[in-house]
């Protein structure tokens, strides 16, 4: 097989599916293409927001968590974005003082437990700021509302099956290198 004939996703090279028919039926190595590209894309998304907003890719992240919660009228503890990112605490704490030295969030104390701190808009946490998150969600929003009540079962349970492979590999034992 030339390279010419196959496909390249994410440094791998694929076969073409199909021989010689030009309405090939998708197959699954399409789907997962498909799926590279689309990370691929988000991912310049998310390079090109960051930048805009000169922070980093994490702190990026713990804005748009930040930002869900709040549209659900919710408060966030550092607790709570610690365990959403995936990170330790003291990351968390270098996370939130990057952001709110930029002026995205702020700390105030928890109404009830003095203790404990939540988490809230800062003064650059405006509409522009909102507006730049909304362009993905809303081109997303548009895709998944274009899909068939069937179409969007089986996107819905490819991701969940996705989700559920990766998750178990993860938390599989690494195999020795002498096995």
């Amino acid at each position: 097989m030339k390279p010419s004939d196959a496909r390249q996703g994410a440094g791998y090279w694929y076969p073409p599916s199909g021989e010689g028919s030009t309405a090939e039926a998708a197959t699954g190595v399409d789907v997962l293409n498909a799926l590279r590209a689309y990370r691929n894309v988000e991912s310049g998304l998310r390079r090109r927001l960051s930048q805009r907003l000169s922070i980093n890719e994490t702190d990026l992240g713990a804005l748009r968590y930040l930002l869900s919660v709040w549209h659900r009228d919710q408060g966030a503890s550092p607790k709570d974005l610690a365990l959403a990112l995936g990170i330790s605490s003291a990351s968390t704490t270098l996370v939130i003082d990057r952001l709110e030295k930029a002026g995205f969030i702020r700390r105030r104390r928890h109404p009830v437990d003095r203790r404990a701190v939540i988490l809230e808009p800062g003064e650059r946490a405006t509409d522009e700021f909102r507006s730049a998150f909304d362009i993905e969600k809303q081109g997303v929003l548009a895709a998944a509302d274009g899909l068939t009540s069937e179409e969007t079962e089986t996107v819905t349970r490819f991701l969940r099956n996705m989700e559920q492979a990766i998750a178990d590999a993860v938390s599989q034992p690494e195999r020795s290198q002498d096995a």
